[in-house]
């Protein structure tokens, strides 16, 4: 059972809890943004006269609209520092396990050290394609809690919201403390953690891949109805993801571990 207890001071159950936030800022942010698109352009000028009028309007809207962008992301922001829960989440009780946990594999706790790897976001991932350039840095801007450590990427999906997925990865080669926690119990913990601060529910154990260590999933609460979330951890990695278009959790496993192995790669 990978619920059964919560270290709510720990660095994994403030991710796990910042996470399940960002989310809903990130849908939030990203649908007021592209919703105004229209709106924000203004009126279709007719002539010289009214193209210079037109602009201005469309240059007011648009300050506007990013005028509730800030105050959006700066409410995600003392959202994700103040969360009245953030010492007692009620995820420990409330998160059945819907089966028991595959067993551990060898290399869970092993990475050896001639092992090269290059951690970095695919291009595409089956249905989810990476945002890049200058919508990418837009969504990095006003989606807030970008992490200390490691890197966060944002991906569409086959659903209709302009946020699919919304992959973090942290890692020993940008993380020194990760290298302390490689045992297996130290990664259950981590993961145990993750999805308390999440508030996630019905969490439940899947096979983690080549990789070995440990792959999680369970739903959380958001305005547009559950979504789901994922977390993998071994000795040298720490990997989340929000999936806004899945609906089974067997399925967002499969999702999962094809953003982990597409994302990492091991020579």
């Amino acid at each position: 059972m990978i619920m059964s207890s919560a270290a709510p001071g720990s660095r994994s159950f403030a991710d796990g809890e910042a996470l399940g936030i960002l989310l809903l800022v990130a849908v939030a942010l990203v649908a007021v943004w592209v919703g105004t698109r229209t709106w924000r352009r203004g009126p279709v000028p007719t002539g010289a006269d009214d193209a210079e009028q037109a602009g201005a309007v469309a240059v007011r809207r648009g300050n506007i609209v990013r005028g509730v962008l800030l105050l959006i992301a700066a409410a995600g922001l003392i959202w994700v520092f103040t969360y009245p829960y953030r010492g007692d989440p009620p995820a420990v009780e409330a998160a059945p396990v819907a089966q028991e946990p595959v067993g551990q594999s060898p290399s869970a706790t092993t990475a050896p050290a001639e092992v090269e790897r290059v951690i970095d976001a695919a291009p595409r991932v089956g249905e989810y394609r990476l945002h890049t350039g200058a919508e990418a840095a837009e969504y990095q801007r006003v989606v807030p809690g970008k992490p200390e450590t490691g890197k966060r990427w944002f991906y569409d999906g086959p659903g209709e919201g302009p946020i699919g997925a919304l992959l973090q990865i942290s890692a020993v080669e940008w993380d020194a403390e990760l290298a302390g926690a490689t045992s297996p119990e130290a990664i259950s913990d981590e993961l145990r953690n993750f999805f308390a601060g999440a508030r996630a529910t019905e969490v439940t154990d899947f096979e983690a891949g080549p990789w070995g260590g440990r792959l999680g999933c369970g739903f959380v609460a958001a305005d547009t109805g559950r979504q789901i979330v994922c977390a993998w951890a071994d000795s040298a990695t720490r990997g989340q993801i929000g999936l806004a278009d899945e609906d089974s959790l067997a399925k967002a496993a499969e999702v999962a571990l094809q953003f982990r192995s597409a994302s990492e790669k091991r020579t």
